[in-house]
């Protein structure tokens, strides 16, 4: 690539087109907090714009960033362009520039190979356009909407942000924060490509259907109490990891936490995130941002009212009426038990730990409660005989049954740190009540051998209490 260094068509092209480097320190930056273990490293030409000329540089590609040395670019805040050029009587080369209204960077790459991994983060990571000529937005009613190619009519779940509510540095930088953290943080929060479009950005996600904890309750699903634990278990589990990289999330609510509809299993999604550097905020203001969650829940009375404001006298007035045994819950359908109480008022007062808070009554308490039930249940359906019709079937059935029972359910005992340690079947993938659940059991007029199953165990799966062992 010497040859790229002396041409002067190339050099003096990148002279007239002059601007500032892109490359910014890593000391202080968020991009210091992640370990970035997909990166990978390509040699290639940067044009060094103190010396204005091209000098060979050892590039790291990372999660929505371009590394070199102590230096790094943020590939969200920028554009790109690509193009293939050829000089007379040499092999062609690729140039790559990266710009946006603060500098430019200029990228040569001469092996085709390492330019197709190159372009491939590039179109991933830094901000795309010509959105409507690719795509089409897919609205659904409570869930985030889908775009769909034109092309390949593939789908993805989309976050649509307004630049316009974009005012002030601190908000950018929150924005551009956000990108990288959710890059960062899960696999169902991977940004898989940024497109924007007029004063839009469109940041796209695997293709999911997601609804918020807001939309979930106003449609009046019923909240009962395993799967609502292990909400808030999840994300307290989530806001564990948060800390231990040194960050908060900052934005815990019923919008900006989303349950994973179509999956199998109940998959708890935090969107979102506005973190700041070098600012006092931190875990304990997760934390009280989650018990307020907690209590719009829990003292959830009337369709589109979502208490606002916390009233400590309601928690109070609550646990008394616990602790008189003949009082029964009848305002408040969505509050189980004193220990849930107690969970609350640590939350908002800030006088508890994450690691406090996983260790609570009320978990260990639902724990033992669905352990007690799933042990009956499997005892249960180990007591059945099937009726078949072949003696060798029936043969293999009664061998089965003795082969679990001797092994006393070691197979199925529900581990301690429940309720990650066990798969929980998604209840949100059911019908909003139990009532519109029992309607559509009883209208069905044929079933499959699957069916036949869910039918049997209706009442275990009303109560949204089914867990998959794994």
């Amino acid at each position: 690539m010497q040859y790229i260094q002396y041409h002067p068509q190339i050099i003096e092209e990148f002279k007239m087109n002059e601007a500032r480097s892109l490359f910014q320190t890593m000391e202080g930056s968020i991009m210091q907090k992640f370990e970035d273990k997909e990166s990978f490293e390509e040699l290639l030409l940067l044009y060094n714009h103190k010396k204005k000329e091209l000098v060979q540089q050892q590039i790291q590609f990372g999660l929505n960033s371009l590394l070199n040395d102590n230096k790094y670019i943020l590939l969200c805040k920028c554009y790109y362009e690509m193009r293939y050029t050829k000089l007379k009587q040499n092999e062609g080369f690729y140039i790559v520039t990266i710009y946006n209204s603060k500098g430019k960077e200029y990228l040569i790459i001469s092996n085709s190979n390492s330019f197709t991994k190159i372009e491939t983060a590039i179109k991933r990571f830094c901000i795309s356009k010509g959105f409507l000529n690719k795509y089409h937005i897919i609205e659904q009613r409570n869930y985030l909407p889908f775009v769909q190619n034109y092309k390949n009519q593939e789908l993805c779940s989309i976050l649509q942000i307004d630049k316009r509510q974009i005012h002030t540095d601190l908000d950018w930088e929150q924005f551009y924060n956000s990108i990288i953290i959710m890059n960062y943080f899960s696999e169902q929060t991977k940004i898989v490509k940024i497109y924007e479009e007029n004063s839009m950005y469109y940041l796209f996600l695997k293709c999911m259907k997601l609804q918020s904890l807001e939309s979930l309750i106003l449609e009046d699903f019923e909240f009962r109490e395993p799967p609502l634990v292990c909400i808030i278990y999840l994300i307290l589990q989530t806001l564990q990891k948060y800390r231990n990289l040194g960050i908060y999330h900052g934005n815990v609510n019923l919008k900006s936490i989303y349950v994973n509809i179509s999956g199998a299993v109940l998959q708890i999604i935090l969107l979102f995130p506005k973190y700041l550097s070098n600012n006092n905020k931190g875990t304990q203001l997760d934390l009280q941002n989650l018990g307020q969650l907690l209590y719009q829940i829990t003292f959830y009375e009337k369709k589109d009212k979502i208490k606002q404001f916390i009233d400590q006298k309601l928690i109070t007035q609550q646990k008394q009426l616990f602790l008189n045994m003949n009082a029964e819950n009848k305002q408040f359908k969505f509050l189980y038990r004193i220990s849930q109480l107690d969970l609350l008022s640590q939350l908002l007062t800030q006088n508890i730990s994450i690691e406090n808070a996983l260790k609570h009554q009320w978990f260990v308490t639902v724990k033992q409660n669905l352990k007690t039930e799933f042990v009956k249940e499997t005892k249960e359906r180990l007591n059945l005989r099937t009726i078949v019709e072949s003696n060798n079937e029936l043969s293999m059935t009664l061998s089965m049954d003795k082969r679990l029972s001797t092994k006393e359910f070691a197979e199925y005992e529900i581990e301690d740190e429940f309720p990650v340690k066990c798969s929980i079947l998604n209840p949100f993938q059911m019908n909003p009540s139990k009532q519109k659940h029992d309607n559509f059991v009883q209208k069905s007029k044929s079933f499959s051998s699957y069916d036949l199953n869910l039918v049997n165990k209706e009442k275990f799966f009303a109560n949204n209490q089914s867990f998959i062992i794994q």
